[in-house]
């Protein structure tokens, strides 16, 4: 990560002078190879990010964050977008109607005849860039825009895997919690009041989060509230989290607690989120982490119960090893047991070994 002073001068609207903007640029590249059952995978991307801050002489910073491409194994070309359409539509002269063949020749020309060879490309890039900023005081840091993420109460910490390669091709899971909408349009606001953090958030629209225009009074809204704190309790660090999303199907309800302590050379962790909605969900999960000279060492463990539903169990360890600044090597695990769903089918455990480098 590196870090630019860009001068940039403002002639408009009245306004003359000079800002300051720090810019923020990070980079990186992984290869990564799964193994699940009889199928291997191989992902192989990059990421590229850019930060913004300035601060306005008057102890606020503003910042925002914007154009982040990245690799994400479940998009084509790894960039989110629209797939064009593929040219379906028969182009043939019919004698006698000339009308209909030319709107069927305009069709062609406009809508289908953009891709070829059966691909998909992507129109769209980082549709959310820029669509955030941040002011942060010796108050706290208030936060608002579009995608705007409250799942305070999402306190799970039996997943230790870090690969989003790691559960593809996975069964999918009988049960498993669901906290409602906890994105979207909305505001969220950070301070810290003695040794004890808060956060507030709270969405006038989530589902679709990345709407620009939306219709605040609108009774078919999902709106969410979310608080939450964490408070030093002895040697525990001890976090509470409440979401409340309101929809027209059904609000749903969460509460998730979770804590660590420091045992031996690691630091080990507990969670327990419930649910109350349309269906019913609890999940408790347990996680250690400990340094063994430059590796680190992850295991957690995690089972959900969904009300008619069987028990998951996740079982899921990692290892990273430095072998450079800003470079490193790892390989994790996951194994689902108990309820795996059967309408997807799928294999029950997952192993990637991995590199990464970051600049």
């Amino acid at each position: 990560m590196k870090k630019l002073i860009a001068i940039i001068s403002v002639l408009a609207a009245g306004f003359i002078g000079t800002a300051k903007a720090d810019i923020t640029m990070s980079a990186g590249q992984s290869l990564e190879v799964q193994s699940s059952g009889d199928v291997t995978n191989v992902s192989i991307g990059g990421s590229l990010g850019f930060a913004f801050s300035q601060d306005l002489g008057n102890g606020v910073t503003v910042s925002m964050s914007g154009l982040t491409f990245d690799n994400d194994v479940a998009v084509v070309d790894n960039i989110v977008g629209t797939a064009d359409t593929a040219n379906t539509t028969a182009n043939v002269n019919v004698v006698g109607a000339v009308t209909v063949n030319a709107v069927v020749n305009q069709v062609n020309l406009v809508t289908a005849n953009v891709v070829t060879g059966g691909g998909a490309s992507n129109k769209g890039i980082d549709g959310d860039a820029f669509e955030q900023i941040s002011f942060a005081s010796a108050n706290g840091t208030l936060t608002y825009g579009a995608d705007v993420e409250v799942d305070y109460a999402d306190t799970g910490v039996g997943d230790v895997s870090g690969s989003d390669l790691t559960a593809v091709g996975l069964a999918s899971s009988d049960s498993a919690i669901a906290l409602g909408g906890t994105t979207g349009n909305g505001i969220s606001y950070s301070t810290s009041v003695g040794g004890t953090a808060l956060k507030i958030g709270y969405l006038f629209a989530s589902g679709a989060g990345a709407a620009d225009l939306f219709d605040s009074s609108a009774d078919a809204n999902n709106s969410t509230v979310a608080i939450s704190t964490a408070v030093p309790v002895g040697p525990l660090s001890a976090t509470i989290g409440y979401t409340a999303a309101s929809a027209p199907a059904g609000d749903t309800n969460t509460i998730g607690v979770s804590t660590s302590m420091a045992v031996g050379s690691g630091t080990l962790s507990a969670s327990y989120v419930s649910v109350d909605g349309t269906t019913d969900s609890t999940e408790m999960g347990f996680a250690y982490t400990a340094a063994m000279g430059s590796a680190t060492l992850s295991i957690g463990y995690q089972q959900a119960d969904t009300d008619g539903q069987d028990n998951t169990n996740q079982t899921s360890a990692r290892i990273s090893q430095s072998v450079g600044t800003g470079a490193s090597v790892f390989a994790e695990m996951i194994n689902l047991s108990g309820g795996t769903g059967t309408t997807l089918a799928g294999e029950t455990s997952s192993i990637v070994l991995g590199s990464a480098f970051t600049f």
